[in-house]
């Protein structure tokens, strides 16, 4: 009896001291697992506090703040606090206190076109504009930008770092087909036609400069393929006249062939009749150095008489000088 009583009081005892070894750990507080963000190449990384007195973030919105805030590493650990959420240990979590803000700057390209199969877009996304006497067509466009490293810093700062490819669909377009438009309607259709390169130049001078302020570098903008005339009868009429000009450059080509080749003639008869000329001359000359030595030979006086026609019937050689 009293061994079994013993007995009882070692369960009793060793009972208890599971007891409280559960209740010890149950009120440590949880491990911190250290988390790491990696950075790919194409990306830049800003470590901003997400907590602190207001004093410590007046300067929160500004550049010179996220500066100072962008991380050099590739791989960062983002730091945590212990955040106490109920009256045991244990109840809570661990939460950040710093936030990773990234900024892709991977080149982003855009065409603008009416078409799915040609655009970027589902969409119909062709510019329009208007010649000065109010003749309306469509311009397809295609864009290219980035974001360069020392530009990331801005880039955040102006547009809270939304994608690039939004902005380009939204406030790059809107700027370009605004200039595009203004630079179109100050010209007759037929000037818009010859002076599409001035006019995208213009485009281009206004729009790089712009977004590279705001932390976008925009690398190409160009049109793609020919204007399209709203008007179905105007396309109709254009291209006609495309024919017809095509003919006339076709038919001058024709007769600048007609006319090179009868100069060419007309070249080679002048250098034949030239040479037949200097022959006859030459044939003159001999004729009559033989009667002079023939007179000198006699002992008479010597009276050239013979005339070009006849020397040329004395040596066989007909009107076209050729020998018969």
């Amino acid at each position: 009896m009293e061994d079994e009583e013993k007995m009882n009081k070692k369960i009793i005892a060793l009972l208890a001291s599971v007891a409280l070894i559960g209740v010890l750990f149950t009120g440590c507080t949880p491990y911190d697992k250290p988390e790491f963000v990696t950075l790919t190449p194409s990306q830049t990384g800003f470590l901003v506090p997400l907590e602190g007195k207001t004093s410590d973030q007046k300067g929160f919105n500004s550049e010179q703040f996220l500066e100072s805030a962008k991380v050099a590493s590739k791989r960062i650990q983002i730091p945590h606090r212990w955040s106490q959420e109920g009256r045991a240990e244990a109840d809570g979590q661990f939460i950040p206190t710093m936030a990773l803000i990234t900024v892709e700057r991977k080149p982003e390209t855009r065409e603008w076109t009416e078409k799915e199969a040609t655009g970027t877009s589902t969409k119909n996304e062709g510019i329009t504009a208007e010649s000065k006497e109010s003749i309306g067509f469509m311009a397809r466009m295609n864009c290219s930008a980035q974001i360069d490293e020392s530009d990331a810093t801005r880039f955040l700062y102006r547009y809270n770092n939304k994608p690039l490819a939004d902005i380009m669909d939204t406030e790059v377009r809107a700027r370009i087909e605004s200039m595009f438009v203004g630079e179109c309607a100050k010209r007759e259709l037929e000037n818009v036609l010859v002076d599409k390169a001035v006019i995208m130049k213009a485009v281009t001078d206004d729009v790089k400069p712009y977004f590279k302020e705001r932390g976008i570098n925009i690398t190409v903008i160009g049109l793609k393929g020919e204007l399209t005339y709203l008007n179905p009868d105007i396309q109709a009429s254009i291209d006609a006249k495309f024919k017809s000009a095509q003919a006339l450059v076709t038919q001058k080509n024709e007769n600048d062939r007609v006319v090179s080749k009868a100069k060419a003639d007309a070249d080679a008869i002048s250098m034949q009749a030239s040479t037949i000329d200097k022959t006859i001359r030459m044939k003159e000359l001999d004729v009559k150095m033989k009667q002079a030595e023939a007179a000198v030979a006699a002992g008479t006086n010597w009276k050239p008489n013979i005339i070009g026609g006849n020397v040329m019937q004395m040596m066989g050689i007909d009107a076209s000088g050729n020998a018969k």
